[in-house]
């Protein structure tokens, strides 16, 4: 049970940074059509990857400085509506944790640059402290302990580049409830304790490209249905994402960034919005 846990939030904070296009095999997806002025484009990321694999390619990043707007999971102002509150708050830290365990989580985020959680036992993120651990034990600690896409979302504000983002809080709430905050906390502090079992080998800054382009070799299934544990993930919310996607590409051309998994499958974005009538081209890179 602890596992499949596990491989649902993976799929859920987990997406592949594929680096090449071959046939149909791409992680950046061109969108025309349907009376579209200009192109909008659609990113699979990998959520704690390197910032060096994005440097590496700097076409993706062109792209996306030339867009209108920016697209993220979360981060950046809400598309439509303002969404109602979120009724049920997350729990303080110290209710979540053991006593010991709250102080292996004290420890690894003080030695981090966010620094000691206690100031925040009330207000933490526990999904996103989560990612952020992951990313921390993946091997870009003292390089790089911001999640990709904030990293990536970061660099487009600082351009004063317009961010959105797809999911509503109520959305990521509900989530996170089906998984349950205990869950995620004993995961949370398995992942600090164990780095080798999420790591597999420790990748320097210059093996970075080579770890992640492996995930390239994923195919993106699009005629297939979607597993169970991925489809926990992903079925819903891609669906509720599309009529904000379908908003903000026909006020102007989008950059689009979500986990790759987002893209794959029947019930995948590509596909999606290939049902609604646009044209979805993979980008070489």
């Amino acid at each position: 049970m602890k596992r499949a846990l596990l491989l649902i939030l993976v799929a859920i904070l987990n997406c592949a940074v594929a680096v090449f296009g071959q046939d149909n095999q791409s992680v950046l997806w061109e969108i025309s059509g349907k009376g579209l002025a200009k192109p909008s484009y659609l990113f699979g990321t990998y959520h704690v990857a390197s910032i060096s694999v994005l440097d590496s390619f700097p076409q993706v990043m062109r792209i996306a400085t030339s867009c209108d707007f920016a697209l993220f999971e979360t981060g950046g102002s809400h598309i439509g509506d303002t969404p109602p509150p979120i009724q049920t708050a997350q729990p303080p830290l110290d209710s979540i944790f053991t006593p010991a365990e709250y102080a292996i989580v004290d420890s690894f985020f003080t030695a981090s640059s966010y620094g000691s959680i206690r100031q925040h036992t009330n207000d933490a993120d526990l999904l996103s402290m989560f990612q952020v651990a992951l990313t921390i034990q993946l091997g870009h600690g003292n390089k790089q302990d911001e999640p990709f896409d904030g990293l990536l979302l970061n660099r487009l504000s600082k351009l004063n580049k317009p961010v959105f983002q797809l999911d509503d809080p109520q959305e990521v709430d509900n989530v996170i409830n089906g998984l349950g905050y205990r869950n995620i906390a004993k995961m949370l502090v398995d992942i600090i304790n164990d780095k080798t079992a999420f790591q597999q080998q420790a990748p320097e800054e210059a093996k970075d490209l080579a770890l992640y382009s492996k995930t390239l070799r994923q195919p993106l299934r699009l005629s297939e249905e979607v597993n169970v544990n991925l489809g926990k993930a992903t079925i819903h919310r891609n669906a509720h994402w599309v009529p904000k996607i379908e908003e903000k590409i026909s006020e102007g051309n989008c950059f689009i960034a979500v986990g790759f998994k987002h893209l794959q499958y029947k019930t995948g974005l590509i596909q999606l919005l290939r049902n609604k009538g646009y044209t979805l081209n993979p980008v070489n890179l």
